[in-house]
């Protein structure tokens, strides 16, 4: 396992504070089931199409199964079942300074959220994962760790035939 990857796996776990041991890195996009991973969160508290909403005390889990379709210049159609984990969002409900938080940003690239005026993402496209964060009272916070398909798995899986 990269260093990357051990990472990505403590911030995860920092940011975790259930009563419940949340494994993180059982959730990998186009790998995870939907039955695996029900069995680890029980049942969501709410379900929009293919979205699904996992919530704990410290955080919102939010889930998409299946492929669909990215919009923008670089319309993508993935051939995803709609019982595979495509990407997750875990968004914390509590403040946790960036700083505090131990990341080696070093992978990443980070720019300015041009829709916020106080929001930043940090991109790391070979692992899949973005982190967004906020500035809040002069501190940068977390504001989500979001993982979807690597870039690897992107130039692998997405194909635009037949959309």
């Amino acid at each position: 396992m990269n260093k990357f990857m051990i990472l990505v796996l403590i911030v995860l776990s920092l940011i975790t504070f259930q009563k419940k041991h949340t494994d993180w890195k059982a959730l990998v996009p186009l790998v995870t089931t939907r039955t695996q991973l029900e069995a680890q969160f029980g049942t969501p508290t709410s379900v929009n199409g293919n979205i699904f909403v996992y919530e704990t005390p410290d955080e919102k889990l939010h889930v998409w199964y299946g492929g669909g379709k990215f919009l923008g210049a670089n319309v993508c159609c993935w051939k995803v079942s709609n019982e595979i984990l495509f990407k997750f969002e875990l968004v914390p409900k509590r403040v946790l300074p960036l700083a505090e938080m131990n990341i080696d940003l070093t992978a990443f690239q980070k720019q300015k959220a041009p829709e916020m005026v106080n929001d930043y993402y940090y991109y790391n496209d070979n692992e899949g994962i973005t982190i967004t964060t906020r500035i809040v009272e002069r501190a940068e916070v977390l504001f989500s760790v979001e993982r979807g398909p690597t870039s690897a798995q992107r130039e692998k899986s997405c194909s635009k035939k037949n959309c």
